[in-house]
């Protein structure tokens, strides 16, 4: 298991998930990533939030759409519980 401490500013953590830094924040907005927060405005990112946020950005990168990639995380989570 990774590492769930939330430690990476959203720059940093789009660099290490080979990801733009909007694509964070859109996979934020529809709920696919929750990042923890530093203030109200300040994202972190923690190891398992990159690993997940380059999970995603591979299932997109296969053509599949936001609500594909909710519901493959859906059965994913369903899987692990």
């Amino acid at each position: 298991m990774l590492d769930t401490t939330p430690r990476y500013t959203i720059s940093v953590a789009a660099r290490l998930a080979g990801v733009p830094a909007h694509a964070l924040r859109t996979y934020e907005r529809e709920g696919l990533l929750t990042p923890g927060r530093l203030g109200k405005r300040n994202r972190l990112y923690s190891d398992d939030d990159i690993a997940r946020a380059r999970h995603i950005a591979d299932l997109a990168r296969q053509g599949i759409n936001m609500a594909g990639i909710k519901a493959i995380l859906r059965m994913e989570e369903e899987q692990h519980t």
